[in-house]
Formats: C-alpha cells, sequence, structure tokens
C-alpha cells in the first residue's frame, strides 16, 4: 500500500491487485520471489489494464529496485497468470513528458502535434514493440 499511495493510485486499484495478488499466492507464484517485487507486479498490471499513465520504472523508483529486476518478476507474474494485458499507449504519457520540458504557453499546440503523431504512427505499426518513452521523444 505505500507504493500505492506513492504512486497516487486509486484505492480499486489496490482492491483489484490484492486479488490479483491472492491468486499468485494460489498458484505458488510468490515463494522464493521478494513479496515487494510481486506487489508492484500486480500494481503494474492492474495499472496496464486501467490505462493508467504509470510506468514500470515509477514502480522501480518507489521501491527503489533495479527496473529490470522488477520487469523480470512482472513477465513471470504475467505468464503465470496468463495475463492479457493491453500494449502500453504512448499517447498517455505525452502530457507528463511534456510539462517536465517546460514549453511555456506553446504546451498545448506541441502536445496535440505530439499526439497527432503518434496517431499516426500507430495507424503505420510503427510504434509496436517499442517502448512508449522513446515513442514520447520522437513525437515531441
Amino acid at each position: 500500500s505505500q507504493v500505492a499511495s506513492s504512486l497516487r493510485l486509486p484505492s480499486i486499484f489496490v482492491d483489484r491487485a490484492y486479488r490479483l495478488y491472492q491468486l499468485a499466492i494460489q498458484k505458488n507464484l510468490i515463494m522464493r520471489r521478494r513479496q515487494s517485487n510481486m506487489v508492484a507486479a500486480c500494481l503494474y498490471s492492474i495499472c496496464r489494464q486501467e490505462k493508467s499513465p504509470h510506468l514500470l520504472i515509477d514502480f522501480s523508483d518507489s521501491l527503489q529496485i533495479n527496473v529490470f529486476v522488477l520487469g523480470k518478476a512482472f513477465m513471470q507474474f504475467s505468464q503465470v497468470l496468463n495475463l492479457k494485458l493491453p500494449i502500453v499507449d504512448p499517447s498517455l504519457y505525452i502530457h507528463r513528458y511534456a510539462s517536465r520540458l517546460e514549453f511555456g504557453e506553446k504546451l498545448d499546440s506541441i502536445v496535440t502535434t505530439a499526439l497527432r503523431i503518434i496517431t499516426r504512427l500507430k495507424k503505420d505499426w510503427i510504434f509496436t514493440g517499442r517502448r512508449p518513452d522513446g515513442i514520447c521523444a520522437v513525437a515531441l
């Protein structure tokens, strides 16, 4: 719950992640794995399902663990539970990255243009298999 509160996740996400965690316990997935990694994997799975703008690196920063270690735990978690998660939509992160770049008054027009570029990349299937932050960087 400290991870969820640090990332300001809604309580409904925490409840759904708890149900996933219980399912993982039933499948003996928690054995020999760090509990914090599995909790983060559950929360990240729910964020992906709900299309929440949280990246795996946000969870690794919150837990102060290596993102690749957490990614491995997430992959094992999603494979064992056979989760069908949607592809990460880069357009969810445009506002986040654009606001950090301090574009000033041009922020709205830049975000609009970046969203159009991402839409075009989706239509042409160029964004598939790429990291969402890289797609955002290209669009901005």
